[in-house]
């Protein structure tokens, strides 16, 4: 069993309790793994947490989800003109 990195992007320094709720939630993802937080720190998320563990990414920032409307407003607006 070797020790996994867990990227972890948050747009503020994760509290204590927040690595905990974080490695606990991972921990059931994969059981039989050992994993370490990398943590890093980018404001431009705005808000919400970015895990990439191996080829697994789990994106729930604000950034994100604020494109993904952009793109959908976008294409309804196509849609409509024509």
């Amino acid at each position: 069993m070797k020790n996994e990195v867990v990227r972890v992007v948050t747009p503020l320094p994760l509290t204590e309790e927040q690595k905990e709720i974080i490695k606990k939630h991972l921990s059931r993802l994969s059981p039989q793994e050992d994993f370490t937080l990398q943590e890093e720190v980018d404001p431009s998320i705005l808000g919400g947490v970015i895990i990439a563990w191996g080829e697994t990414l789990i994106d729930c920032s604000v950034k994100t989800q604020l494109q993904k409307i952009k793109e959908r407003m976008l294409k309804e607006m196509l849609k409509e003109a024509s």
